[in-house]
């Protein structure tokens, strides 16, 4: 099949230049019949760029080692200095809405946090391990009708360093919480119920670092801002980073009363 017969039938566009200080270009490609998109391309001419797309290749290729559904990708290097990399989407998976009241996600909470303990099952009883650094469940956590789940978007993965394990679900649900501090103004007591119930079940799997065991919110926030150069520019649009000091010491104390561990 030629390439103009293959551009009739797709349509490409921006979805964004240096988006959060990414240093990447993201061009889209849907299929004209049915808009669903079916290529994600992010190249890069700059350093920081360059890495961000390298990382995304390592942490696809580690996690499809570890999942049953693989994530199709290809990495092109056309020069030191430019880099592309495909991703093909994957086929009726769906994203959960940050609309959504915290406590209505809760299944996806669950699955999330199942998922994560699946995928770093070989580092059980470990202080430190790889991470996502972004596992957010408005675009990085996808989910389809069988209750299967994909985590995408690896631009921030990092396997060599001293990371905590747990560190990704806490942030996960530490960012839907304040999802539900800017709706509510408030933090209702069945959400930090949740919150410390999934504290218990990573403690369980033996994959919470001692690191977080204790004030995890705090100490999420702590290692966040002590080790920004890991989101490589990005960690500006961390959710979790808006969170008050009132607010993570609401978190933090409601654990450590309600906590069984």
């Amino acid at each position: 099949m030629s390439s103009n017969s293959n551009s009739c039938k797709e349509v490409r566009y921006i979805k964004g230049v240096h988006r959060h200080g990414s240093e990447t270009f993201l061009l889209i490609s849907k299929d004209k019949k049915s808009s669903y998109p079916n290529g994600i391309y992010k190249t890069s001419t700059t350093q920081t760029g360059i890495k961000s797309i390298t990382s995304e290749y390592e942490g696809i290729c580690w996690y499809n080692e570890r999942n049953k559904n693989k994530i199709v990708c290809e990495l092109k290097k056309y020069s030191n200095n430019y880099f592309r990399i495909k991703i093909t989407p994957n086929e009726n998976f769906f994203n959960t809405n940050s609309d959504v009241k915290y406590l209505l996600k809760k299944k996806y909470f669950e699955l999330t946090i199942n998922h994560y303990i699946q995928i770093w099952n070989d580092y059980r009883g470990q202080e430190y391990g790889p991470l996502h650094g972004d596992l957010s469940l408005v675009g990085n956590v996808m989910f389809n009708n069988k209750d299967e789940v994909l985590f995408v978007d690896w631009e921030q993965f990092e396997n060599n360093r001293q990371i905590p394990i747990g560190l990704d679900p806490i942030m996960m649900l530490l960012e839907n919480v304040w999802y539900e501090i800017i709706k509510f103004k408030r933090i209702e007591t069945e959400v930090l119920k949740h919150f410390v119930n999934s504290i218990n079940i990573l403690n369980k799997a033996r994959l919470l670092s001692p690191l977080l065991l204790v004030n995890p919110a705090k100490n999420t926030l702590d290692f966040i801002r002590s080790n920004t150069d890991i989101w490589k520019g990005q960690h500006n649009k961390l959710p979790v980073l808006r969170l008050s000091e009132s607010n993570i010491l609401e978190i933090d104390n409601a654990i450590c009363k309600m906590i069984n561990i």
